[in-house]
């Protein structure tokens, strides 16, 4: 969602340059087409391509239109109306050394009045105004901090009872093996950098920026109770951002996360992320991709190593200004070294959220995921399959005043059920927590 608003104000700030460039370029051909410089003749032919490359250009087919111009400027290279027009078209694209490149060769040119000379000089200004702003904001900083504690009744997603039936025998499990209650905090530090990649390229029929995005993530939940279950994660993911000047965003991005579980180092997952989103209208469409190599560090977790691969699909729907709603499904196949750790993972995910007034939002979650396992579990010689539910409610709260200005508050309740068809992987688990968060 709120990808979408840049969208739009992102766009906004497209045509207003663009009107600001179709004015110079009418001073531009007002001025030119009375002097035979500027009005040269030329071949019906070329002059009809002439026609195509400003109508490409005006409809956004910006790089079309510069192969066209190029072309023709070849052909014949005293028609300087097309080179003024080739400036602006790549000027459009963002390509300003070239935009300056032609539009001075049209200046340095002893036949060009000074009209014309004039306002190409302006052109030329308002050029070098842009590209100076684009260096000066070549690299951005952001980040977010994040505190939260909360309340999780299994810690360790157990059953609840000692009793448990394996093959229709009854066993007792030991007192670690059965659901553990304990209060917790966290902790989220993220810092990101993006550098904006002069220029632009041709995806499509609109000229896409270029960013290459790099994060570091930092995040600790630590229970009071129960720290064998302390949970330790960095994150430092970098890739190539692609943004079109219409209606669609991509990624794609290396991904290492270091984990810790416990006072121990639990692993290491390496991966690819890709995204494709595209926004037609008040839809918003993404579709994911990933692959990781999970490497566990400790013997008890060797045989769940391997390599994970995913694909997913999501649709956003914006009802009104004030209510939004989004449901996708997610596709995972996990390869691990044992078969009765290898599994096919099916889920479905919804959600609907509310702005019920300024800076204050509910929303609601529900999530369902199948777990299918490969190989045979040992003792219960059969197969896992899995259902797990879980529902989400929550809420969210802005401050514009005070000593928390600009910080932001949460409220957040999970609830999961967890049916296997081996009994030990039964369990059901509760979780509140609250956050406070800023983001800079």
């Amino acid at each position: 969602m709120i990808f979408l608003y840049f969208i739009c104000g992102w766009a906004q700030g497209e045509i207003k340059r663009m009107k600001k460039v179709a004015w110079i370029v009418s001073a531009l051909l007002i001025s030119g087409i009375s002097t035979s410089t500027m009005a040269i003749e030329v071949p019906e032919e070329l002059n009809q391509s002439f026609l195509e490359a400003i109508k490409l250009r005006d409809e956004g087919n910006v790089f079309a239109s510069i192969e066209l111009l190029e072309q023709l400027i070849a052909s014949q290279p005293q028609y300087k109306r097309a080179e003024l027009e080739l400036a602006v078209a790549f000027y459009r694209a963002r390509l300003y050394v070239d935009a300056q490149t032609y539009a001075k060769s049209v200046l340095s040119d002893p036949n060009t009045p000074d009209s014309v000379k004039e306002t190409i000089q302006v052109f030329l200004d308002q050029v070098t105004a842009e590209q100076e702003a684009m260096d000066k904001n070549r690299h951005r900083w952001s980040g977010s901090f994040d505190l939260g504690a909360g309340f999780d009744n299994n810690v360790n997603a157990s059953p609840d009872a000692s009793l448990v039936n394996i093959n229709g025998n009854e066993f007792l499990l030991d007192e670690e093996s059965i659901s553990k209650e304990s209060k917790y905090g966290t902790i989220n530090l993220l810092g990101r950098h993006v550098y904006v990649i002069p220029g632009t390229i041709g995806l499509g029929l609109r000229p896409v920026q270029r960013e290459w995005v790099s994060a570091l993530n930092f995040y600790r939940k630590a229970y009071s109770e129960e720290s064998n279950y302390n949970l330790d994660v960095i994150t430092f993911s970098t890739g190539m951002d692609f943004i079109s000047s219409t209606n669609w965003r991509a990624s794609l991005a290396a991904r290492v996360d270091a984990i810790r579980l416990g006072n121990a180092h639990l692993g290491w997952f390496k991966g690819l992320n890709g995204s494709y989103t595209m926004v037609e209208g008040v839809n918003e469409f993404t579709f994911t991709a990933d692959i990781t190599q999970q490497d566990y560090d400790d013997a008890a977790n060797k045989n769940r190593e391997g390599v994970r691969t995913g694909l997913g699909a999501e649709m956003l729907h914006q009802f009104s200004s004030t209510f939004a709603g989004k449901v996708g499904l997610n596709l995972a196949l996990m390869n691990a070294k044992e078969d009765f750790k290898t599994y096919q993972s099916k889920s479905l995910h919804s959600g609907l959220y509310y702005t019920v007034m300024d800076d204050v939002m509910i929303y609601g979650e529900l999530n369902y995921r199948l777990l299918d396992y490969d190989g045979v579990e040992p003792v219960y010689n059969h197969s896992r399959n899995e259902h797990q539910v879980q529902g989400v409610l929550g809420a969210t709260y802005h401050i514009k005043e005070g000593y928390l200005a600009d910080w932001g508050v949460g409220a957040r309740l999970s609830g999961i059920n967890n049916t296997s068809d081996v009994s030990i992987y039964d369990y059901s688990r509760t979780d509140l927590s609250f956050n406070l968060s800023k983001q800079f």
